[in-house]
Protein backbone atom coordinates (compact mmCIF):
# COMPACT_ATOMS: atom_id res chain seq x y z
CA UNK A 1 0.00 0.00 0.00
CA UNK A 2 1.92 3.19 -1.13
CA UNK A 3 1.98 6.37 -0.20
CA UNK A 4 2.84 9.05 -2.25
CA UNK A 5 4.22 12.40 -0.39
CA UNK A 6 5.64 15.95 -2.10
CA UNK A 7 7.34 16.38 -3.74
CA UNK A 8 6.51 13.48 -5.56
CA UNK A 9 4.81 14.34 -9.03
CA UNK A 10 1.41 14.10 -10.14
CA UNK A 11 -0.16 13.68 -13.34
CA UNK A 12 -3.65 15.47 -13.74
CA UNK A 13 -6.03 14.73 -16.90
CA UNK A 14 -8.48 17.52 -17.90
CA UNK A 15 -6.43 20.15 -15.74
CA UNK A 16 -8.27 22.87 -17.30
CA UNK A 17 -11.30 21.21 -15.70
CA UNK A 18 -13.61 23.27 -12.82
CA UNK A 19 -12.75 20.53 -10.42
CA UNK A 20 -9.60 19.35 -11.70
CA UNK A 21 -8.19 22.88 -11.47
CA UNK A 22 -8.85 22.77 -7.68
CA UNK A 23 -7.15 19.89 -7.78
CA UNK A 24 -4.30 21.53 -8.92
CA UNK A 25 -4.19 24.18 -7.08
CA UNK A 26 -4.38 21.75 -3.93
CA UNK A 27 -1.62 19.75 -5.27
CA UNK A 28 1.01 22.67 -5.54
CA UNK A 29 0.19 24.29 -2.66
CA UNK A 30 1.20 20.93 -0.71
CA UNK A 31 3.98 20.98 -2.40
CA UNK A 32 3.44 18.44 -5.39
CA UNK A 33 4.57 18.56 -8.96
CA UNK A 34 2.20 18.80 -11.12
CA UNK A 35 2.10 17.55 -14.79
CA UNK A 36 -1.46 18.87 -16.61
CA UNK A 37 -3.06 17.67 -19.48
CA UNK A 38 -5.45 19.70 -21.61
CA UNK A 39 -6.46 19.36 -24.98
CA UNK A 40 -5.08 22.79 -27.15
CA UNK A 41 -2.31 24.97 -26.38
CA UNK A 42 -4.70 27.88 -25.62
CA UNK A 43 -5.99 26.09 -22.63
CA UNK A 44 -2.59 25.34 -21.75
CA UNK A 45 -1.60 29.12 -21.75
CA UNK A 46 -4.96 29.55 -19.25
CA UNK A 47 -4.50 27.40 -17.13
CA UNK A 48 -0.82 28.44 -16.54
CA UNK A 49 -2.21 31.78 -16.17
CA UNK A 50 -4.78 30.50 -13.76
CA UNK A 51 -1.50 29.15 -11.27
CA UNK A 52 -0.03 32.16 -11.72
CA UNK A 53 2.74 30.39 -13.49
CA UNK A 54 3.68 28.03 -10.78
CA UNK A 55 7.25 26.49 -11.10
CA UNK A 56 6.13 23.63 -10.09
CA UNK A 57 3.29 22.78 -13.20
CA UNK A 58 3.81 21.66 -16.93
CA UNK A 59 1.04 21.21 -19.11
CA UNK A 60 1.11 18.80 -21.89
CA UNK A 61 -1.32 18.79 -24.74
CA UNK A 62 -3.62 15.95 -25.29
CA UNK A 63 -6.13 16.46 -27.95
CA UNK A 64 -8.23 13.15 -27.85
CA UNK A 65 -7.85 11.62 -24.61
CA UNK A 66 -9.61 8.50 -25.88
CA UNK A 67 -6.94 7.14 -27.83
CA UNK A 68 -5.06 4.38 -26.76
CA UNK A 69 -1.45 6.08 -26.51
CA UNK A 70 -2.63 9.22 -25.89
CA UNK A 71 -1.46 10.10 -22.32
CA UNK A 72 1.84 7.99 -22.65
CA UNK A 73 4.14 11.13 -22.99
CA UNK A 74 2.20 12.51 -20.20
CA UNK A 75 2.74 10.02 -17.51
CA UNK A 76 6.30 9.92 -18.05
CA UNK A 77 8.15 10.31 -14.64
CA UNK A 78 4.77 10.77 -12.43
CA UNK A 79 4.60 8.85 -9.53
CA UNK A 80 0.62 8.71 -9.37
CA UNK A 81 -2.57 10.11 -11.66
CA UNK A 82 -5.76 11.87 -10.81
CA UNK A 83 -8.32 10.75 -13.73
CA UNK A 84 -10.66 13.49 -14.22
CA UNK A 85 -11.12 14.25 -17.83
CA UNK A 86 -14.61 12.99 -19.05
CA UNK A 87 -17.64 14.66 -20.37
CA UNK A 88 -20.03 15.71 -17.87
CA UNK A 89 -23.38 18.14 -18.98
CA UNK A 90 -26.66 17.73 -20.33
CA UNK A 91 -26.43 18.73 -24.48
CA UNK A 92 -25.37 15.91 -25.92
CA UNK A 93 -26.67 14.14 -29.40
CA UNK A 94 -25.16 11.31 -29.75
CA UNK A 95 -24.82 9.28 -26.23
CA UNK A 96 -22.62 6.40 -27.57
CA UNK A 97 -20.18 8.76 -29.44
CA UNK A 98 -20.05 11.60 -26.81
CA UNK A 99 -20.40 10.47 -23.69
CA UNK A 100 -20.14 6.78 -23.35
CA UNK A 101 -17.14 5.98 -25.58
CA UNK A 102 -15.16 8.94 -24.49
CA UNK A 103 -15.41 8.33 -20.56
CA UNK A 104 -14.66 4.26 -21.11
CA UNK A 105 -11.92 4.92 -23.69
CA UNK A 106 -10.36 7.83 -21.49
CA UNK A 107 -10.21 5.67 -18.45
CA UNK A 108 -8.93 2.53 -20.25
CA UNK A 109 -6.32 4.46 -21.71
CA UNK A 110 -5.00 6.16 -18.78
CA UNK A 111 -5.33 2.74 -17.37
CA UNK A 112 -2.86 1.72 -19.89
CA UNK A 113 -0.43 4.83 -19.76
CA UNK A 114 0.01 3.96 -16.24
CA UNK A 115 0.56 0.38 -16.73
CA UNK A 116 3.25 1.25 -19.18
CA UNK A 117 5.10 3.73 -16.66
CA UNK A 118 7.51 2.09 -13.94
CA UNK A 119 7.27 5.13 -11.77
CA UNK A 120 3.16 5.18 -10.69
CA UNK A 121 2.41 4.07 -8.17
CA UNK A 122 -1.90 5.10 -7.85
CA UNK A 123 -4.37 6.26 -9.88
CA UNK A 124 -7.16 7.63 -8.52
CA UNK A 125 -10.43 8.24 -10.38
CA UNK A 126 -12.87 10.93 -10.17
CA UNK A 127 -16.17 8.85 -10.90
CA UNK A 128 -19.42 10.14 -9.32
CA UNK A 129 -22.26 9.91 -7.08
CA UNK A 130 -24.09 8.90 -10.43
CA UNK A 131 -22.10 5.82 -10.59
CA UNK A 132 -23.67 4.66 -7.16
CA UNK A 133 -27.18 5.90 -7.39
CA UNK A 134 -30.19 3.94 -8.35
CA UNK A 135 -32.74 5.59 -10.30
CA UNK A 136 -34.95 2.87 -10.42
CA UNK A 137 -35.49 3.02 -6.55
CA UNK A 138 -36.83 6.76 -6.65
CA UNK A 139 -36.47 8.91 -3.79
CA UNK A 140 -36.86 6.61 -1.28
CA UNK A 141 -37.09 7.94 1.68
CA UNK A 142 -35.57 4.74 3.43
CA UNK A 143 -32.94 4.05 1.14
CA UNK A 144 -29.15 5.05 2.77
CA UNK A 145 -26.72 4.51 -0.30
CA UNK A 146 -23.19 3.35 0.49
CA UNK A 147 -19.76 2.50 -1.45
CA UNK A 148 -21.38 -1.15 -1.92
CA UNK A 149 -23.94 0.54 -4.43
CA UNK A 150 -23.98 0.53 -8.09
CA UNK A 151 -25.72 1.88 -10.43
CA UNK A 152 -27.23 -1.06 -12.25
CA UNK A 153 -27.34 0.66 -16.11
CA UNK A 154 -25.73 -1.26 -18.81
CA UNK A 155 -24.06 -0.16 -22.23
CA UNK A 156 -27.22 -0.42 -24.19
CA UNK A 157 -29.28 1.37 -21.12
CA UNK A 158 -26.92 3.88 -21.75
CA UNK A 159 -26.67 3.97 -25.51
CA UNK A 160 -30.66 3.75 -26.27
CA UNK A 161 -31.70 6.32 -23.51
CA UNK A 162 -34.28 8.59 -24.14
CA UNK A 163 -33.18 11.39 -21.80
CA UNK A 164 -29.07 12.73 -21.07
CA UNK A 165 -29.37 12.18 -17.02
CA UNK A 166 -29.71 8.61 -18.11
CA UNK A 167 -26.89 8.17 -20.76
CA UNK A 168 -24.76 10.67 -18.35
CA UNK A 169 -25.10 7.80 -15.30
CA UNK A 170 -24.30 4.76 -17.47
CA UNK A 171 -21.18 6.69 -18.66
CA UNK A 172 -20.01 7.46 -15.38
CA UNK A 173 -20.63 3.64 -13.73
CA UNK A 174 -19.04 1.70 -16.86
CA UNK A 175 -16.26 4.08 -16.75
CA UNK A 176 -15.88 3.33 -13.09
CA UNK A 177 -16.06 -0.75 -13.47
CA UNK A 178 -13.42 -0.33 -16.77
CA UNK A 179 -10.71 1.08 -14.38
CA UNK A 180 -11.98 -1.75 -11.79
CA UNK A 181 -12.04 -4.46 -14.00
CA UNK A 182 -8.52 -3.29 -15.60
CA UNK A 183 -6.84 -3.73 -11.71
CA UNK A 184 -8.84 -6.98 -11.11
CA UNK A 185 -7.99 -8.74 -14.71
CA UNK A 186 -4.42 -7.37 -15.37
CA UNK A 187 -2.91 -6.82 -11.82
CA UNK A 188 -1.13 -3.99 -12.37
CA UNK A 189 1.54 -2.74 -10.02
CA UNK A 190 0.22 0.72 -9.24
CA UNK A 191 -3.47 0.49 -6.94
CA UNK A 192 -6.68 2.12 -7.91
CA UNK A 193 -8.89 4.67 -5.51
CA UNK A 194 -11.95 6.01 -6.63
CA UNK A 195 -14.18 9.29 -5.26
CA UNK A 196 -17.89 9.69 -5.96
CA UNK A 197 -19.42 13.03 -4.94
CA UNK A 198 -22.62 14.60 -6.05
CA UNK A 199 -23.28 17.84 -7.26
CA UNK A 200 -19.50 19.79 -6.78
CA UNK A 201 -20.59 23.20 -5.73
CA UNK A 202 -18.20 25.97 -5.22
CA UNK A 203 -16.15 29.49 -6.53
CA UNK A 204 -14.23 28.36 -9.55
CA UNK A 205 -10.57 29.39 -9.67
CA UNK A 206 -9.76 32.72 -11.79
CA UNK A 207 -9.70 32.37 -15.40
CA UNK A 208 -11.95 28.46 -15.12
CA UNK A 209 -14.20 30.68 -17.87
CA UNK A 210 -15.01 33.75 -19.60
CA UNK A 211 -18.55 34.17 -19.58
CA UNK A 212 -21.55 32.49 -17.57
CA UNK A 213 -22.31 30.61 -21.01
CA UNK A 214 -19.02 28.46 -20.37
CA UNK A 215 -19.91 27.76 -16.54
CA UNK A 216 -19.80 24.20 -15.48
CA UNK A 217 -23.21 21.67 -15.31
CA UNK A 218 -22.85 21.96 -11.06
CA UNK A 219 -22.64 24.95 -10.60
CA UNK A 220 -25.13 26.11 -13.02
CA UNK A 221 -27.50 24.53 -10.70
CA UNK A 222 -27.21 27.28 -8.21
CA UNK A 223 -27.16 29.84 -11.01
CA UNK A 224 -30.21 28.50 -12.79
CA UNK A 225 -32.29 30.39 -9.21
CA UNK A 226 -31.40 33.98 -10.43
CA UNK A 227 -34.28 35.06 -12.70
CA UNK A 228 -36.45 31.89 -12.20
CA UNK A 229 -40.18 32.08 -11.98
CA UNK A 230 -40.23 30.27 -9.13
CA UNK A 231 -38.60 27.52 -6.78
CA UNK A 232 -37.97 24.05 -9.35
CA UNK A 233 -37.84 20.82 -8.06
CA UNK A 234 -34.73 19.48 -7.15
CA UNK A 235 -33.63 16.18 -9.23
CA UNK A 236 -29.99 15.56 -7.51
CA UNK A 237 -29.81 16.44 -3.55
CA UNK A 238 -26.41 15.10 -2.86
CA UNK A 239 -23.64 17.77 -2.97
CA UNK A 240 -20.06 18.04 -2.64
CA UNK A 241 -17.39 21.28 -1.78
CA UNK A 242 -15.20 21.86 -4.93
CA UNK A 243 -12.34 22.40 -2.08
CA UNK A 244 -13.31 19.54 0.31
CA UNK A 245 -13.13 17.01 -3.52
CA UNK A 246 -9.88 18.78 -4.12
CA UNK A 247 -8.47 18.23 -0.51
CA UNK A 248 -9.66 14.37 -0.89
CA UNK A 249 -7.95 13.75 -4.12
CA UNK A 250 -4.74 14.91 -2.13
CA UNK A 251 -5.50 12.94 0.63
CA UNK A 252 -6.01 9.96 -1.50
CA UNK A 253 -2.48 9.84 -2.46
CA UNK A 254 -1.29 10.83 0.86
CA UNK A 255 -2.96 7.66 2.57
CA UNK A 256 -1.79 4.27 2.69
CA UNK A 257 -5.23 2.83 3.85
CA UNK A 258 -6.91 4.52 0.69
CA UNK A 259 -5.00 1.87 -1.37
CA UNK A 260 -8.16 -0.20 -3.57
CA UNK A 261 -10.96 1.88 -1.86
CA UNK A 262 -14.09 3.62 -3.06
CA UNK A 263 -15.24 6.84 -1.51
CA UNK A 264 -18.81 8.60 -1.55
CA UNK A 265 -17.32 12.04 -0.96
CA UNK A 266 -20.03 14.17 -0.18
CA UNK A 267 -20.88 16.70 2.14
CA UNK A 268 -24.50 16.76 2.70
CA UNK A 269 -28.04 17.00 1.00
CA UNK A 270 -29.43 20.04 -0.35
CA UNK A 271 -32.69 21.39 -2.16
CA UNK A 272 -33.61 24.03 -4.39
CA UNK A 273 -35.74 26.02 -1.51
CA UNK A 274 -32.47 25.90 1.04
CA UNK A 275 -30.32 27.54 -1.48
CA UNK A 276 -33.01 30.47 -2.38
CA UNK A 277 -33.10 30.75 1.62
CA UNK A 278 -29.19 30.72 1.94
CA UNK A 279 -29.29 33.42 -0.77
CA UNK A 280 -31.97 35.51 0.98
CA UNK A 281 -30.87 35.02 4.20
CA UNK A 282 -27.11 35.81 3.68
CA UNK A 283 -25.54 39.47 4.01
CA UNK A 284 -23.20 38.98 1.82
CA UNK A 285 -26.01 38.40 -1.25
CA UNK A 286 -25.47 41.17 -3.83
CA UNK A 287 -29.03 43.05 -3.11
CA UNK A 288 -29.65 43.19 -6.69
CA UNK A 289 -29.10 39.27 -6.65
CA UNK A 290 -31.64 38.83 -3.99
CA UNK A 291 -34.55 41.00 -5.73
CA UNK A 292 -34.18 37.91 -8.81
CA UNK A 293 -34.14 34.79 -7.05
CA UNK A 294 -37.72 33.56 -5.61
CA UNK A 295 -38.55 32.90 -2.33
CA UNK A 296 -40.41 30.18 -2.77
CA UNK A 297 -42.15 28.48 0.62
CA UNK A 298 -39.22 29.55 3.17
CA UNK A 299 -37.86 26.89 5.71
CA UNK A 300 -38.96 23.83 4.09
CA UNK A 301 -37.08 20.77 3.53
CA UNK A 302 -37.13 17.90 1.16
CA UNK A 303 -33.81 15.84 2.75
CA UNK A 304 -36.61 13.37 4.89
CA UNK A 305 -38.43 12.94 1.19
CA UNK A 306 -35.51 11.32 -0.29
CA UNK A 307 -32.94 8.98 0.01
CA UNK A 308 -29.73 9.43 2.18
CA UNK A 309 -25.84 9.23 1.71
CA UNK A 310 -23.29 8.07 4.68
CA UNK A 311 -20.33 9.56 3.84
CA UNK A 312 -18.45 8.63 7.13
CA UNK A 313 -16.03 6.13 5.28
CA UNK A 314 -14.48 8.94 3.40
CA UNK A 315 -14.79 11.04 6.40
CA UNK A 316 -12.12 8.90 8.36
CA UNK A 317 -9.84 7.48 5.78
CA UNK A 318 -9.87 10.65 3.77
CA UNK A 319 -9.92 12.81 6.85
CA UNK A 320 -12.85 14.67 4.46
CA UNK A 321 -13.77 18.78 5.27
CA UNK A 322 -17.07 19.44 6.03
CA UNK A 323 -17.56 22.90 4.63
CA UNK A 324 -21.22 24.75 5.00
CA UNK A 325 -23.70 24.66 2.48
CA UNK A 326 -23.65 28.51 2.64
CA UNK A 327 -20.09 28.70 2.72
CA UNK A 328 -19.66 27.00 -0.31
CA UNK A 329 -22.49 28.55 -2.69
CA UNK A 330 -22.89 32.47 -1.45
CA UNK A 331 -18.52 32.91 -2.82
CA UNK A 332 -19.82 31.91 -5.84
CA UNK A 333 -23.15 33.49 -6.42
CA UNK A 334 -21.06 36.94 -6.17
CA UNK A 335 -18.19 35.71 -7.80
CA UNK A 336 -20.89 34.78 -10.96
CA UNK A 337 -22.64 38.11 -9.88
CA UNK A 338 -19.21 39.57 -10.79
CA UNK A 339 -18.73 38.12 -13.97
CA UNK A 340 -22.31 38.85 -15.16
CA UNK A 341 -21.40 42.52 -14.24
CA UNK A 342 -17.72 42.16 -16.21
CA UNK A 343 -19.29 40.84 -19.49
CA UNK A 344 -22.10 42.69 -19.67
CA UNK A 345 -20.26 45.82 -20.00
CA UNK A 346 -17.30 44.26 -22.86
Amino acid sequence: MPSITAPATVLVTGANGFIAAHCVAHLLQANFKVVGTVRSSAKAAAVLQMHFNHPNLRLEIVPDVTTESCFNAAVKGCDAVLHLAAPFGYAYKDFEEELLLPSINGTLAICEAASQEESVQRVVLTSSFASVYDASSGLNPEKTYTEEDWCPLTYEDGKNAAITPVAYRASKVLAEKTAWDFVEERNPKWDLVTLCPGMVFGALLPGTIESLEHLNTSNAIVWSLIDAKSVPDTKAPIWTSATALAAAHTSALVTAAASGERFLVTNGTYDFQELADIIHASSDTPVNIKMRVPKGESGRRLAESHYKVDNRKGLKALALEEPSLESTVIPLIKQLAELETITANI
